[in-house]
């Protein structure tokens, strides 16, 4: 029986000779079934050893541990150990963004390199987004008392949540436009629509570490592509550019999507994840 301080981690299986490992890291509210599209449909993964996982908290990863990016990060560090891996490109969308930034930080040396999907960059968030921040209070507050019901015994049993069968739901939405298009947007950026499948202490710290301050990775020695959401819901994307320029390999690209590119635009960031990859991984 998987312990409850461990992320549950899903490899994808693979024959022949490996060019390395990818880690993908979900965001907040979310589970690996985020990813079953890409590593299903990827060529990468002829080549490559990819590996999901359902972070501290989610999916099949029960915990009661308030799980930080620092704990996050160190979880990944961890099922690199198990399965035997020096060093990993790590994949990660909003939450898991912010994650692989503070991996990046921490443990230098087992990065190969870094894909950052619409992360909540802090010189690039937008007014609306800056806005949020006065709510930390109260998400500790929610917290706090969440916990405290659980350490109690009072905890609600999660169904398994497919947010692949979620997406095909969306996608059908986004091709209506007009008030399906509105509609989809106020579904995935609504909190009451992510407690239906998250613990609430674990959604109110996922908040809590997504809003935190973007560390300096002006000095990270590995190359970084930043894939940036055109919308402008959470972040703006030429300010994002300008971050992108202070990193010594950074890349950029920019999609056509509110904020959750796997779901709006699935088959364009694959391709630019692949290219990318390509390009900087030849060997």
């Amino acid at each position: 029986m998987r312990s409850q301080t461990e992320p549950s981690a899903m490899p994808w299986p693979h024959a022949g000779p490996c060019a390395g490992t990818i880690v993908l890291i979900h965001g907040v509210g979310s589970n690996a079934s985020r990813w079953e599209e890409f590593t299903e449909q990827t060529p990468l993964r002829e080549g490559w050893r990819i590996i999901r996982l359902d972070l501290r908290g989610h999916g099949a990863s029960e915990s009661r541990e308030k799980a930080t990016l620092e704990i996050h990060a160190a979880d990944l560090m961890r099922v690199l150990d198990d399965a035997g891996i020096e060093k990993a490109v790590l994949v990660g969308h909003s939450l898991g963004a912010q994650i692989a930034m503070r991996a990046a930080v921490l443990y230098p040396d087992r990065i190969q390199g870094m894909v950052l999907m619409d992360p909540l960059v802090t010189s690039a968030l937008t007014p609306s987004a800056l806005a949020h921040r006065r709510k930390y209070p109260l998400l500790v507050t929610v917290e706090f008392l969440a916990r405290m019901l659980n350490a109690l015994g009072i905890r609600r049993r999660m169904p398994h949540y497919s947010l692949r069968a979620h997406d095909r739901k969306a996608r059908e939405m986004l091709a209506r436009g007009g008030d399906a298009l509105q509609a989809f947007i106020d579904e995935y950026s609504s909190p009451l629509k992510d407690l239906g499948h998250i613990h609430t202490a674990c959604y109110m710290r996922d908040i809590l570490e997504v809003g935190r301050e973007t560390p300096d990775l002006s000095g990270v020695g590995f190359p970084v592509l930043v894939i940036g959401a055109s919308s402008g819901t959470f972040t703006d994307a030429g300010r994002m550019q300008e971050w992108v320029r202070s990193l010594r390999d950074g890349s950029w690209a920019v999609v056509n999507c509110f904020h959750w590119p796997l779901t709006e635009c699935p088959e364009e960031v694959s391709r630019i994840i692949e290219e990318w990859i390509g390009r900087e991984f030849r060997g």
